[in-house]
């Protein structure tokens, strides 16, 4: 083998292994809905800014929101993102950032890395309904975020 061959074999092990470290995941973006009844306080608006990704094979999630509003928010209000791949293969994902004061920018949140078995989950409930590591896998690679709700 010749050194020729050998350097373009070492250059093709070293992309594909650094293209594994590598970010996949829905991406990053932003979304922001108007005129969102949250129990009694109505939202004027409501954006939530978001960045999912994967770090050495491993699910990060970061996001926040912020929102103009006459009232305040509850502090057990969180946001899911739905992750969808098509209509019918879909699982949603928690942001928990510190929820903001209305008005005045986007709330704390630190990313993290939920468990591949509890990362994308059903209704939007995080305890239920979840897919399995090997589906939250696929739907994180091929899916995007098309909507969100929120709960307190």
């Amino acid at each position: 083998m010749k050194s020729k061959d050998i350097k373009a074999i070492f250059v093709a092990i070293l992309f594909f292994s650094a293209n594994q470290l590598f970010a996949v995941g829905p991406g990053k973006s932003s979304m922001t809905k108007h005129n969102v009844k949250i129990g009694n306080c109505l939202l004027k608006s409501i954006t939530v800014k978001w960045k999912l990704d994967s770090l050495m094979g491993e699910a990060t999630v970061g996001g926040s929101y912020k929102y103009q509003a006459d009232c305040e928010l509850p502090s057990s209000t969180k946001i899911y993102l739905k992750v969808s791949r098509g209509s019918d293969f879909y699982g949603y994902v928690k942001l928990a950032p510190v929820v903001p004061k209305a008005n005045s920018g986007y709330g704390y949140n630190v990313t993290g890395s939920p468990n591949w078995n509890k990362a994308l989950c059903g209704s939007g409930n995080q305890s239920h309904q979840c897919h399995t590591a090997k589906d939250a896998k696929t739907l994180w690679k091929q899916g995007s975020v098309t909507d969100f709700v929120m709960s307190w």
